[in-house]
């Protein structure tokens, strides 16, 4: 539109369009012209006085005032570091085209100049974030969604504000995303030799798909290579490429069935035996000197270990698992919990040779899902019938509630970590979801190996920042500088040249435990987990109770507290906070469990590794899912996530075994694998604890009957649980004076 038409535009509305309500009247959404004159006029009338200047920058271009916007943010761009500005290069091109007469021309010329005078690690940062995180679709579907919700004629200003700011993302993104892909692949055509067609037969018959990449322009010199196996089929060619540009060859192994492999998908259950003959495959090639290393997170954390089950390939020199899961320790049950966010995940990858992003991405119907199953009560293990769907890896877990035999076959088990003798560096975060996973491998190697070389890196890290480069804010809290290290592109590239060229070891890895002190902006260096700590602050529940907290005691008592569970309650949920996110905030829900509190703290201390948990108590049931959440409680009146704990009490004793509880007999729970933190805590802070029974639409529910939790159902649930805790249940921090 232009700008005179623009302007009687605004002369004609009211006066009052500028206050609360603005008007507005549906197009269609096939109509991208009528729409885009919609969205501009929207603009044009929204108050725009209190929005950052990124946002300002977004309502300049979508008003046309692309001269504005470019000045806008050019400013933004050169304030950003380089490699944090992959979408504002976006935008950036696309104001810059949006000044030519040709628009595409202009775009796809500048992007490829763009892109070809950019190094190799800023091409690779490109597409991790706008191929292998293609945020489109989503960005497309939002809008669509927020626009098609709105059934009135007017609109106040925060939501016009919002559906502007969603028609931004929706039009620069979905007008680029095909000439930036080909740029970008192009690109790395320009710098890489990619063999992505090998397929390599196993043992047993099976196929493996694999892809070897090799830099451009280097010596025909064997060289070690960098292995990632993975069942993510074609997200991980950019960490084979950053392998190739450090001077290495680049491996990818997807696990059997993946890719160019015409086996059956099993996730898990090979990787133990298919990761050492791809290992043993790749130091026979005439590019390969016999060494090979592994890196790789989450299930790439996981097929490390797998591979080193039997006995450790002379050629594997060393491995760096990130935010490695263990089967059946932390994935898909937490301490024999079975989460339902792995339902979804098995769709994810085994409906196609990929990934199914638009059945992963599908929240409506997880959602649906998880919220129909918690209303309804029927058994955990109709949890495929309700979503219409055969779901045959779900089907297969719950066989499988206690840590047996089915799990083990998968990683190393007790004397089977005996044998490995090679350097490992294990990486993992506070906020990790299989931090647990991660310290698992870490304690059963240290528990059966004989002086591992085996090195511990964690910080306030969560699942994604653990395996990549952190931000500046995790979760609402901002990060000490000290913490932002740049770990994928920087930290396991040292130590790999540390291990296979013989250069100085990463210098932040000054003992073999090493980890980030939250709020002192320094990390901490111990030779041992246990080194961590030479004091325990030791609290024990209390009835005692002033307004909504109980007292947390510095002595045991014969007080006890009583807590009652209705299953049959689906209107409410408890343990609804469990979660931490946001890592911070003014509140917590008083009124969601047992909420115990101390007195002020009197100087300041370091909460340095998991707290321990002694829970006495007594249930008149055969079994209960129980939590505890440990929060700082600031001067200031904030509650800070610390750490936390779920488990089952029937496999408290042994993960292996059920041990039911007798109805209405004390018995003692115990936990020592909670999530591991470091944090100042200041003085005058206070240490607040939330006692919860699980019952919620993200896991099983426990009903107490001592049958197996997945068949049980709301039909089990005519008679609340009833708990007592004692005053002689305890919760100790690990603390370092």
């Amino acid at each position: 539109m232009k700008k005179s038409v623009l302007l009687l535009f605004l002369i004609a509305i009211s006066s009052t369009s500028f206050a609360q309500e603005l008007p507005f009247k549906k197009v269609k959404l096939s109509d991208s012209i009528a729409l885009e004159n919609q969205m501009q006029q929207l603009a044009a009338i929204c108050d725009t006085q209190n929005l950052s200047e990124l946002d300002l920058f977004k309502f300049q271009l979508i008003r046309g005032e692309y001269e504005d916007a470019l000045a806008s943010i050019k400013k933004r761009v050169a304030e950003t570091p380089i490699d944090q500005r992959q979408y504002l290069d976006v935008y950036i091109h696309y104001v810059e085209a949006k000044l030519s007469t040709n628009f595409k021309d202009a775009f796809k010329k500048s992007y490829n100049k763009y892109v070809k005078n950019s190094d190799d690690i800023q091409v690779l940062n490109l597409d991790k974030a706008l191929i292998v995180r293609d945020p489109t679709d989503y960005y497309v579907s939002n809008f669509n969604t927020t626009y098609t919700s709105i059934n009135s004629e007017k609109i106040s200003q925060p939501i016009a504000i919002d559906l502007v700011k969603k028609y931004f993302l929706k039009s620069v993104f979905s007008s680029t995303r095909a000439i930036y892909f080909e740029e970008i692949k192009q690109d790395h055509k320009r710098r890489y030799v990619v063999n992505d067609s090998i397929v390599i037969p196993m043992k047993d018959g099976a196929e493996v798909s694999m892809v070897v990449v090799k830099r451009k322009g280097n010596s025909t010199a064997k060289k070690s290579a960098i292995l990632v196996s993975s069942i993510y089929a074609g997200t991980n060619e950019a960490s084979a490429m950053l392998s190739a540009s450090k001077g290495y060859i680049g491996v990818i192994a997807n696990t059997r069935g993946k890719r160019l492999s015409k086996s059956d998908i099993k996730p898990l259950e090979y990787e133990h035996t298919d990761v050492y003959e791809v290992i043993d495959w790749i130091s026979k090639q005439s590019w390969s000197n016999q060494k090979v290393a592994m890196f790789g997170g989450s299930y790439n954390g996981f097929t490390q270990w797998a591979s080193m089950k039997h006995k450790v390939h002379p050629a594997l020199k060393t491995i760096v698992p990130m935010v490695a899961i263990a089967p059946g320790i932390d994935y898909p049950m937490e301490n024999n919990i079975l989460h339902n966010y792995s339902y979804s995940w098995n769709f994810y990858v085994t409906n196609n040779k990929f990934l199914d992003f638009e059945a992963s991405n599908d929240f409506k119907r997880w959602n649906s899902l998880k919220n129909t199953w918690y209303k309804t009560g029927v058994a955990f293990n109709k949890l495929d019938s309700l979503d219409g769907r055969v779901n045959t890896l779900w089907n297969t877990y719950m066989q499988h509630p206690s840590y047996d035999d089915f799990w083990k076959k998968m990683i190393p088990y007790q004397q089977e970590f005996a044998k490995i003798d090679i350097p490992i560096l294990t990486i993992t975060g506070y906020y990790d979801d299989s931090q647990r996973g991660a310290i698992y491998y870490y304690n059963e190697h240290h528990k059966y190996a004989k002086n591992p070389n085996h090195y511990l890196l964690v910080g306030p890290y969560d699942h994604w920042a653990a395996q990549t480069k952190p931000e500046e804010s995790l979760r609402n809290y901002k990060l000490d500088k000290a913490a932002l290290i740049n770990i994928e592109e920087e930290l396991i590239y040292q130590w790999f040249d540390y291990i296979l060229n013989g250069k100085a070891k990463p210098s932040i890895l000054k003992d073999k435990v090493n980890f980030q002190v939250m709020g002192t902006n320094t990390w901490m260096h111990k030779p041992s987990l246990s080194a961590m700590t030479n004091d325990t602050l030791t609290f024990h529940l209390s009835a005692d109770k002033t307004n909504d907290f109980y007292a947390l005691k510095s002595k045991a008592n014969n007080l006890e507290i009583q807590m009652s569970v209705d299953f049959k309650d689906r209107k409410s949920m408890t343990n609804t906070e469990y979660y931490p996110w946001p890592l911070e905030r003014d509140q917590i829900n008083l009124k969601d469990g047992l909420i115990f509190k101390s007195e002020a703290l009197k100087e300041d201390v370091i909460i340095n590794g998991s707290f321990l948990g002694n829970l006495e108590f007594s249930i008149n049931k055969k079994d209960v899912d129980y939590s505890v959440i440990v929060y700082e409680l600031t001067p200031e009146g904030n509650y800070f996530h610390l750490s936390y704990y779920i488990g089952r009490a029937s496999y408290a004793k042994d993960r292996e075994q059920r041990n039911l509880l007798i109805p209405n007999q004390k018995t003692k729970v115990s936990f020592d694998n909670s999530k591991l933190i470091s944090k100042k805590l200041e003085k005058g802070s206070r240490i607040v604890v939330v006692v919860n029974v699980n019952k919620n639409n993200n896991a099983q529910i426990n009903y107490g009957t001592g049958k197996d939790v997945n068949k049980e159902s709301i039909k089990d649930a005519e008679i609340p649980l009833e708990i007592i805790f004692t005053g002689n249940s305890s919760i100790s921090l690990p603390i370092w004076n």
